[in-house]
């Protein structure tokens, strides 16, 4: 499965998988904000790196 294959899995279990707005405008302001939400989870789980010396 490559990386864009399971973003979309995610995306489309986690926030659903039809675009419940009428209006293109709308459709896409959903849109973003399904792929923010992602995001902030994603980075949420992201561990703290840092440099050691």
């Amino acid at each position: 499965m490559y990386i864009s294959e399971a973003a979309m899995f995610r995306y489309k279990t986690l926030i659903s998988r039809n675009l419940s707005f009428r209006n293109f405008s709308a459709q896409e302001n959903e849109a973003i904000s399904g792929i923010n939400v992602i995001n902030k989870m994603a980075s949420l789980g992201m561990p703290k790196s840092y440099r050691v010396a």
